[in-house]
């Protein structure tokens, strides 16, 4: 095999996963996320007649697990899966491992084959080179939702830690959802603030959250977006405000370059008596406060 040459330049890696095949999907999903308390990050059922569950690994990438038509034991079921951005990027990095005399081969699931490319490695285990999705953010729909809300309590819970919680505000206010064919990718709820925070007519967004895959695609800011014209149209003289944890530096980037300010901290908001485990980190942070944010309304911007 040779190296990567001018012609077919390294490939600019943008996130990493790791799929099982398992024959229970209910069992290995407690094995994984109860007993090895790996975070879960979302999943999916009926693609190509496979279902499957999102993990948060250590120090980043994620673990897919999945069941289906496929065989336990099959390398192609197993793969190391490396995301490139697009599938022209697909493309040019397939060309250089074709051209390094790397052996490529069909995957059993349908999807792979679709969105990417399989590769063997010397030892005949598969790596995937993989778009971040197939469908771009581009061709995404944004619109209200008045389905059952208990069908996105995966969504839901990407960004509330606390069930106890969840369950205490999932059928408040509205809900906007982003669009993937059928398939709701993102959503975004808004309730109005009684108290607090903006708390004269205020919205709030009480909870968001893109799924893994599609994140870093702009579609959290076209939710925001929606959300923001929605209620400029409604009540143009409304706040909007927006809570996240301290520890999470990578939201309050998000909020700030949506146009929201600090406001205010809220301290030790993520405690067992609101719901919460006892010790939750993020990014090597501990999960304690609260941080407020708030967006004027358009007319005085």
């Amino acid at each position: 095999m040779t190296a990567m040459t001018p012609e077919h330049p390294s490939p600019h890696w943008i996130r990493a996963r790791v799929a099982h095949h398992v024959r229970d999907l209910d069992r290995s999903t407690r094995f994984y996320g109860g007993l090895l308390a790996l975070p879960r990050r979302g999943g999916f059922g009926g693609h190509d007649g496979y279902d499957g569950q999102f993990f948060a690994l250590p120090g980043g990438g994620e673990l897919e697990l999945t069941t289906g038509p496929g065989t336990v034991g099959d390398p192609t079921e197993e793969p190391l899966v490396l995301y490139v951005g697009t599938l022209p990027e697909v493309h040019a990095a397939a060309a250089g491992l074709e051209a390094a005399g790397v052996p490529a081969v069909a995957a059993a699931n349908p999807y792979w084959n679709r969105w990417g490319r399989t590769f063997l490695d010397p030892d005949g285990r598969a790596v995937v080179v993989a778009a971040t999705d197939g469908r771009a953010a581009a061709d995404l729909r944004i619109e209200p939702y008045t389905g059952d809300r208990d069908a996105l309590w995966e969504l839901f819970e990407l960004a509330e830690d606390s069930p106890t919680q969840l369950a205490s505000y999932l059928t408040a206010g509205r809900v906007l959802v982003a669009l993937a064919d059928q398939d709701p990718v993102g959503h975004l709820q808004l309730v109005p603030r009684e108290e607090g925070v903006g708390n004269e007519g205020a919205m709030e967004i009480k909870n968001m959250a893109v799924r893994p895959q599609w994140q870093g695609r702009g579609v959290g800011a076209r939710l925001v977006a929606a959300a923001v014209e929605l209620v400029t149209a409604e009540r143009p003289a409304a706040t909007m405000v927006v809570a996240t944890a301290a520890a999470d530096v990578g939201n309050l980037r998000f909020y700030q370059r949506q146009g929201f300010r600090m406001h205010s901290i809220e301290r030790d908001a993520f405690t067992p008596a609101t719901g919460y485990p006892s010790v939750l980190v993020i990014d090597g942070v501990q999960l304690r406060d609260r941080v407020w944010l708030d967006r004027e309304p358009e007319t005085t911007r």
